[in-house]
């Protein structure tokens, strides 16, 4: 019997039982399992003593299946998680997967890293891969088009966990940044500061741009001139060139994106500006602070990278644990 299969109908009894029964109702018999979900009889056996170890049924002799629990024993001993992510970037990758192994290292569960195959990641195809990985979680990070599969995967009973909420898909556990007030950190720093004079640096654009309408919101009303430079605009890196050339201690810089903390670094280092009272801030890095060679560390306004990896980690370790995924389910931090 192929593991995909007997997954499926483990999941599918898990359902069956978590939707339609109560502690101490009778079960099904084998027999009658193998005939609903057509299974062997022995895989249904097989079945029976799984759900017996996770505490959802009771076999007694003559007595037949008690249902037990509607929700799984605390059981980590054997629990693996895949992390998947529709980002390239190596140490945007590197960052978060150190924070989800070390979490789960902490509690004796296995984690790995999944490079995604050639497939659309908004096809049910792609729904398939996730439930065929050799996981009983899944940390889906960077994907922004899925919820097709990922809806799938929860429908077969698959633990996941992502880090971006779709909208269309209100259901799935996510822990994702809170950008707008963290780009108000931003703001509300460099306003203490004394700066009046603002460059945003971004590859996204500016209409909608939590991380950006955050930073407005708290300089708007002590500032001479705020600008934003979408990286995807033609002219957009002498437009930066311009206000570094005119830079002075009234001025600073805001990396929006993780990306964008390269290009600006670059740019202190070509003009010879010395970073210091917070005159650069980017949104998001590795750790508390991003290191560019040739200049101090500069503040990162949002959670690390490593932080978030272990929070997702957390969510799937307190899903096994208790049998449902921590209230709210879509969190911001």
């Amino acid at each position: 019997m192929p593991k995909k299969v007997f997954d499926a109908f483990f999941h599918a009894a898990v359902r069956d039982i978590k939707n339609h029964y109560q502690m101490g109702d009778k079960y099904l018999s084998i027999r009658q399992m193998a005939e609903k979900y057509q299974v062997s009889i022995q895989t249904a056996q097989r079945g029976v003593k799984k759900l017996e170890e996770y505490g959802y049924i009771t076999v007694k002799r003559k007595a037949g299946i008690t249902i037990d629990s509607l929700r799984p024993r605390k059981k980590l001993e054997g629990y693996r998680i895949a992390v998947i992510s529709a980002r390239t970037d190596k140490r945007f990758n590197d960052a978060l997967f150190k924070g989800i192994q070390e979490t789960a290292n902490e509690k004796g569960v296995s984690a790995r890293f999944e490079p995604i195959p050639d497939i659309d990641t908004n096809s049910l195809g792609f729904g398939d891969y996730l439930l065929s990985l050799d996981a009983d979680g899944i940390i889906a990070l960077y994907f922004n088009n899925s919820a097709l599969p990922f809806y799938h995967v929860m429908r077969e009973g698959r633990d996941i966990v992502a880090d971006i909420i779709l909208d269309e898909l209100p259901s799935l556990p996510v822990v994702q940044t809170d950008n707008f007030r963290h780009a108000q950190e931003a703001g509300r720093i460099f306003v203490e500061q004394g700066y009046r004079r603002f460059l945003a640096v971004g590859y996204y654009p500016r209409k909608r741009n939590r991380r950006f309408e955050g930073m407005w919101e708290a300089v708007k009303d002590n500032c001479d001139d705020v600008r934003y430079i979408h990286l995807a605009d033609i002219g957009s890196m002498t437009a930066i060139d311009t206000f570094f050339h005119d830079f002075n201690s009234r001025c600073a810089v805001y990396s929006v994106d993780y990306s964008t903390n390269y290009i600006v670094g670059a740019k202190f280092i070509q003009y010879k500006i010395p970073v210091k009272n917070d005159n650069f801030l980017v949104y998001d890095c590795e750790g508390e602070t991003f290191n560019y060679h040739g200049l101090n560390p500069i503040r990162s306004v949002a959670p690390s990278f490593y932080f978030m990896g272990s929070e997702l980690c957390k969510v799937l370790i307190a899903k096994q644990e208790t049998g449902a995924y921590p209230e709210p389910r879509q969190r911001k931090i």
